[in-house]
């Protein structure tokens, strides 16, 4: 009986260290100096009706363009690799399927934790 009951609290024991100890090494891959980030978000239609067909990101290290489904989806996302641990500015171009562009800024920070990814809807004015 002592071996049954031996068993069963090993039986129940085990699969909570091994949930923690998968949690402490997940969190041990995060590496918080790395400067990648992913901004993606959705962008509105231009102030006369027409579509957005391309998004531009730009900091003062990179330029990043997304023109794909845009069009289709309204969403973009594009991926930055030298974002600094205090972030950066930067400032997005919406072209319209007409030629016309709005801008807007924001800033790019590197998310907390394990993410890489920070979500940044674009506003027409």
């Amino acid at each position: 009986m002592r071996n049954r009951l031996a068993i069963c609290a090993a039986a129940m024991i085990l699969p909570a260290t091994a949930a923690v100890s998968l949690a402490v090494a997940t969190q041990a891959q995060a590496d918080p100096a790395k400067a990648t980030v992913v901004v993606s978000g959705s962008v509105e239609d231009c102030s006369n009706g027409s579509t957005a067909v391309k998004v531009t990101i730009t900091t003062s290290k990179e330029t990043r363009t997304d023109k794909t489904d845009v069009d289709d989806t309204g969403d973009y996302s594009v991926k930055f690799t030298k974002i600094s641990k205090a972030g950066m500015s930067a400032n997005a171009t919406v072209t319209c399927e007409d030629g016309t562009t709005y801008k807007d800024s924001f800033k790019i920070k590197r998310p907390a934790g394990t993410s890489t990814s920070q979500g940044t809807d674009i506003e027409a004015p």
